[in-house]
Formats: structure tokens, sequence, C-alpha cells
């Protein structure tokens, strides 16, 4: 009996790791979801020029962020974004970035039937556009830049049409970095729901950003983190289509002054901090090779 135990946990164990090689998918991950980064990269001598139209929540009307990413080779990805507030719309004040986005990716790991992808890298493109001090307590963006981060990535093909990628990083922001000395975590998701439409949903934990409503003021809560969720449509095989809701929890709050008079300081006022709403965003990319 205890022979035939053995026999059929061997048998299993490869049943197990044979399903696990017909899963794996072997594709190449999206190099980035919504705001997360991914273990993926752009193939050597191939280059993406995308453009992200996004709200601005305060007065500006509304952003315009511009990028060009290169792979310059099968494992090492370079990249430069810039953009503003105010570009679009009724604005007659366009607010530019103080400074333009880089991007650098090297793909350490590939992926294998058994172990994900690994990526690290540095990227000071935050998004949202620009966080005043006085509203959100920090001089950067509305939703922080992950400054050097390390990415996980692990595709699957289930049911033999539906591919799904499963993504991890872990950041530190060079964002508020006096105030927050402790890095933060996102993980998502991309399931191809056909040859053209990729759903996507990413969570930032948001360990490093400022959280809490009313008086409060709290860091390292990762049920107060940011759900963003995105439908990508690719209509052709250089050219697709985003359409993005952000922070869908409202979980991102800013500051606002608010009058809290008393009979010694009549015209005494008060800091509480409110949600800054959920947000809708479109982006659109271009990829071709050299």
């Amino acid at each position: 009996m205890k022979l035939l135990s053995t026999r059929r946990s061997a048998v299993s164990a490869a049943l197990v790791f044979a399903a696990s090689a017909l899963l794996y998918a072997g594709q190449l991950q999206p190099y980035r979801l919504i705001n997360v980064h991914t273990a993926g990269i752009l193939p050597r001598a191939s280059f993406d020029v995308n453009f992200r139209a996004y709200a601005s929540p305060d007065g500006y009307g509304s952003g315009l962020l511009a990028g060009v990413n290169v792979g310059l080779s099968d494992r090492f990805n370079i990249g430069i974004a810039y953009g503003g507030e105010g570009i679009l719309g009724y604005s007659t004040d366009v607010q530019w970035n103080k400074l333009p986005g880089v991007l650098v990716k090297y793909r350490l790991i590939e992926e294998g039937v058994a172990i994900p992808a690994l990526a690290v890298g540095f990227d000071n493109q935050g998004y949202g556009g620009h966080a005043r001090a006085a509203l959100y307590g920090y001089d950067g963006y509305v939703y922080k830049s992950p400054g050097f981060f390390l990415a996980l990535s692990k595709n699957y093909l289930m049911l033999k049409t539906v591919q799904i990628g499963f993504h991890g990083t872990g950041s530190y922001s060079l964002e508020e970095a006096p105030d927050v000395s402790w890095p933060n975590a996102a993980g998502g998701i991309d399931i191809g729901i056909n040859e053209e439409l990729v759903f996507i949903a990413e969570y930032d934990f948001a360990l490093n950003d400022i959280t809490g409503g009313g008086n409060d003021k709290n860091y390292g809560l990762p049920h107060r983190g940011f759900l963003n969720l995105g439908l990508r449509w690719t209509f052709t095989e250089n050219f697709h289509i985003e359409f993005d809701m952000q922070d869908v929890l409202e979980n991102k709050t800013r500051r606002v002054f608010v009058p809290a008079p008393t009979p010694q300081n009549p015209g005494n006022v008060d800091v509480v901090r409110v949600p800054v709403h959920w947000s809708r965003e479109l982006k659109v990319a271009y990829i071709s090779r050299f």
C-alpha cells in the first residue's frame, strides 16, 4: 500500500508539472499595466510612442503626458516622458512638469515553466499631474512615481485561448523620501479576453502615501490603496488604445481648508482631507521597429 501511495504521489506530481507546462504561455508580457511596471520588456530594435490624457483635479484642465520607450536589447529598455496640465481644455495657464520622466529597465531573469520573469529598474515619472504641497502635503505627482523598482511577472494560457498574466512590484519612490523611508508594493493582472481586448486590474498598496479622511493623516495602510481598472484594445499589431479608471475606491485624498472659528480666534481654519475622486483616462500607443 505504501508503494502504491508513493506511485500515486509521483504520478500526481508529474501531472501537475505537465499541466503547468501546458498553462505556461511563453508570451511577452506588457511592459506596464496601467501605472504598475511588469517584468515585460520591449524587444530589441523596437520602440513605442505613447500619449496619456488624464484629469487634473486642481483646475488646470486636462493633462497630457507623452512618452517614448526603446528596446536597446531583448533585456534592456530606456524611455523618456514629458507633459503638463492645461494642455487640453479651457485653461489659459499650462503647468508643465518640472522634470522629464526617465525610465531605465533591465530584465534579469527570463520566465520559465516554474519561475516568473524578473526585472529591475528606475522610473521617476508619476501620474495624475503635479501634487502641490499645499494640497497634498508633498511636492511630486498625485500618484507617486515608483522610483527604484523590482517587478515579477508570470504568464499562463488557460483553456488554450485565455492569456493571463500575474504581476507584482516592490518600489522605493524618491518623492517625499525624507518623511517616508519604507518601500511600496503593488500587484495586478491582465486577462486577454480575445486576440484584441485585454482587461487590466492593478492595486497599489499606497504604503508610502498619505491616506485617511477628516483630520486623519496615515501612512502604510494597505486597505486604503488605489484600485485601477482598464480595457486595452489592440486593433492592429502596431497600435492600441486604452481606457482606464484611476482609484475607483476613491482612497486618494488631499487637504482642504474649512472655517473652524472659535471665540478666541474667529478667523481660525481647520485642515481636513477629502477624496480626490476617481478619474477616467485615455491612452494611445504606437509600437514599431527600427
